[in-house]
């Protein structure tokens, strides 16, 4: 009797390239060419996934694998070792608590992925994450005028849907039009320089009251056509947050103290 010296899946050829098993049970994939692994949605997932199960995500397109009893994405790119970066993101004025937006100089991940992935220095005092800060990502909270609710020294405003601020917070209010509206005049009657604005109180959570200078003129009718944007301002300048991913300190940082983050020391 002969005995059957190996085995491979080739379909073509039993001699031909396949997959094989060794004597140490270790698969080997004769070929130069490629693998097709299983794919499908997210929602076509196996019900009862098990550690070690790998997939494309054709709702994702990527690679998955079940490990540690999650799906998890592999990974499409390193990150790049561009080493150290020291970035000072201001100064501090007793007032503002928001300092960013964090550039890290790595284009495939340029935000840390927690708060403390970076180092972070008030003045020359390490600030410890979660206690003194926090990340928070485009606290710009953009939103869109729908009408001017009142008008004069206190001027409430509806937003189309909830605004998320708070009282005493600062917005600056852009995107006005040159008819004389409500905004243009909320905006001391200038139609080329937006202004910010103190947040008085919080009528609705789609109504914001705000402190304005009526120096410039009547506030009238707002032209609900020509619709405004609002965004969230910083207290240093009054100019609106830009995208990005901040520091949100628990208390407002020291008038003058510097504010300085080194990114990519864990990398």
């Amino acid at each position: 009797m002969r005995l059957l010296k190996g085995q491979n899946t080739n379909l073509r050829n039993i001699y031909g390239k396949g997959v094989k098993y060794d004597v140490n049970d270790q698969v080997i994939m004769d070929s130069d060419n490629a693998v097709l692994v299983p794919k499908g949605t997210t929602a076509q997932r196996p019900t009862t996934p098990v550690n070690g199960q790998f997939r494309y995500n054709t709702t994702d397109n990527v690679f998955e694998q079940y490990e540690a009893g999650q799906w998890r994405q592999g990974r499409y790119a390193e990150p790049v070792r561009v080493g150290i970066i020291q970035q000072t993101l201001g100064y501090g004025d007793a007032v503002e608590v928001y300092f960013g937006p964090l550039a890290s100089g790595d284009s495939n991940f340029p935000n840390p992925a927690a708060a403390q992935n970076i180092l972070v220095f008030v003045e020359n005092v390490f600030q410890i994450s979660t206690t003194n800060y926090v990340l928070e990502q485009n606290p710009a909270k953009t939103n869109t005028v729908s009408s001017v609710v009142s008008v004069g020294a206190t001027t409430v405003i509806q937003t189309t849907t909830a605004h998320g601020y708070a009282a005493t917070d600062l917005v600056y209010i852009e995107g006005i039009n040159a008819n004389g509206d409500a905004i243009e005049n909320i905006n001391n009657g200038d139609s080329s320089s937006p202004t910010s604005h103190d947040v008085v109180s919080i009528p609705a959570a789609n109504q914001i009251e705000i402190a304005v200078d009526t120096s410039g003129g009547n506030t009238g009718t707002y032209n609900t056509s020509n619709l405004a944007t609002i965004k969230r301002a910083s207290s240093i300048d009054g100019q609106f947050y830009a995208d990005g991913y901040y520091l949100k300190f628990n208390s407002a940082v020291d008038l003058n103290k510097a504010v300085t983050v080194l990114h990519n020391f864990d990398k």
